[in-house]
């Protein structure tokens, strides 16, 4: 049964036994740039957006011109008690006034003597102000400010979110790539330790080798054969883990179908393109998040500040008899209807407490910035930090491959020459692999360091 397991795994990965020819390569930014148009994850950010205008659209609503009409009527005993049919259009404004007009016509026997109108009906038009509570700031004003600052956080969302995205894909390609590098080391170094053995074994036959240096070749097979095929699993389920983040059209998933990744220069100077740490900083989009919250609570502070202000509202309508198809034709300036209201609590313990927990609350997100802004100054510092030292690694492990390779082909030389043993081009060629494995979890460790940072930077 494991032998059946094991043929399964090395079948399954047969892209590594193709020949180059049948091998397409997903470069890093074809990856990335399928990833970003395509992933459900993109389509929700424009979605976020869409909602963030959907959000101020609803709000200026609040602003539009109204119609309305009403009919109430009675009868009863085959007399009409009174009817009663009025209609208009009433505009509101940025501030606290608002302007109306309409056209009214009652009658009837029992019709309340101040709802009487002439028998061509009475038109009127006029405006409302609010002189105390609503003049500066109301609640329809306040819910359109909000909605602009949502739209302005849906930008900043869409931003992390898209940045998130790019992080993580980015992860899943390099962990491909890693896994596909190693499978590649490990399946040359099995061959190269199967064609070894196989000269040994020809020379042991003839007498020229001693029968323990096959046994000794033998071992290495087996173990580089091992290491391959945890490689090529490796390489299965990095590959699977990459196919999350292909689709089409948001809906359609893909599969990678003999695809290799591409070989990737490490860029080493990439930290001098960077700008100013504190200015990155400054600008950063969870800043930018918290700067709106804190914003959405200055209009809250408005607002409660507006109610402690009395509630004074004046009311005025200039009517007119409409005459023909003429309605000012009887307009008079003695013609009309005006009104007043006042309203203010006497101690205003609510409203000042109001403004009270709006100040705390303001006040407390600040406090938050910035301690925020500190511990994100950290992460990008110890993020910068990090890579700066993987990237000094990453020159001593190219280096360590090099020396390695020196000593293997001067053993190799000696070997051939006969002055050398199996034991020694072994140990050689081990050394040599490992150095290769650490160098490639070097370049993989400096790609992912290098993705984490331009996440923290919200460089895309």
């Amino acid at each position: 049964k494991m032998r059946v397991i094991i043929n399964l795994i090395v079948l399954s990965i047969s892209f590594l036994s193709y020949g180059q020819d049948t091998l397409n390569i997903l470069g890093y930014n074809d990856f990335i740039e399928q990833v970003m148009l395509h992933h459900p994850t993109a389509y929700r950010a424009s979605i976020l957006q869409e909602s963030g205008e959907a959000s101020v659209l609803r709000s200026r609503g609040q602003f539009d011109p109204k119609m309305f009409g009403n009919m109430d009527q009675k009868y009863f005993k085959n007399n009409q008690y009174y009817s009663h049919a009025q209609g208009g259009i009433k505009i509101p404004s940025w501030f606290g006034i608002s302007a109306e007009a309409g056209y009214e016509v009652n009658e009837g026997i029992y019709l309340n003597p101040e709802n009487r109108t002439p028998n061509s009906g009475l038109w009127y038009a006029g405006l409302r102000l609010e002189l105390g509570q609503g003049l500066v700031m109301s609640n329809r004003r306040a819910e359109f400010e909000k909605a602009k600052i949502f739209l302005q956080g849906t930008n900043v969302e869409q931003r992390l979110l898209l940045n998130e995205l790019k992080r993580d894909a980015s992860f899943a390609y390099w962990k491909w790539n890693k896994a596909y590098q190693k499978a590649k080391v490990y399946k040359n170094a099995l061959q190269n330790g199967q064609t070894r053995f196989e000269g040994i074994k020809s020379e042991a036959l003839y007498g020229d080798r001693p029968y323990i240096d096959t046994i000794e070749a033998y071992i290495t097979v087996q173990n580089r054969t091992t290491s391959l095929l945890q490689a090529e699993l490796n390489y299965i389920n990095a590959e699977l883990q990459l196919e999350v983040y292909l689709w089409d059209q948001g809906f359609i998933p893909l599969e990678l179908e003999n695809m290799i990744p591409s070989e990737i220069e490490d860029n080493l100077n990439y930290l001098k393109q960077l700008a100013r740490l504190d200015s990155i900083v400054e600008n950063h989009p969870y800043l930018q998040l918290n700067d709106l919250k804190i914003q959405k609570v200055e209009i809250d502070l408005r607002l409660k500040k507006e109610q402690l202000k009395p509630k004074l509202t004046l009311k005025y309508n200039a009517l007119s008899e409409p005459v023909g198809n003429n309605p000012v034709a009887q307009y008079s300036p003695s013609n009309y209807t005006w009104g007043a209201s006042f309203l203010y609590p006497i101690l205003s313990r609510k409203e000042r407490g109001d403004v009270r927990l709006a100040k705390l609350k303001i006040q407390d997100q600040k406090l938050k910035n910035v301690l925020f802004e500190s511990q994100l100054g950290y992460k990008i510092s110890s993020s910068i930090n990090n890579y700066m030292q993987s990237a000094e690694q990453l020159l001593i492990f190219e280096q360590l491959v090099k020396n390695n390779e020196t000593l293997y082909e001067a053993e190799r030389s000696l070997f051939g020459l006969g002055e050398s043993s199996v034991f020694m081009i072994n140990s050689r060629e081990s050394k040599l692999l490992k150095a290769t494995i650490e160098l490639i979890e070097a370049q993989n460790k400096l790609r992912m360091l290098k993705s984490e940072l331009d996440y923290s930077l919200m460089i895309n």
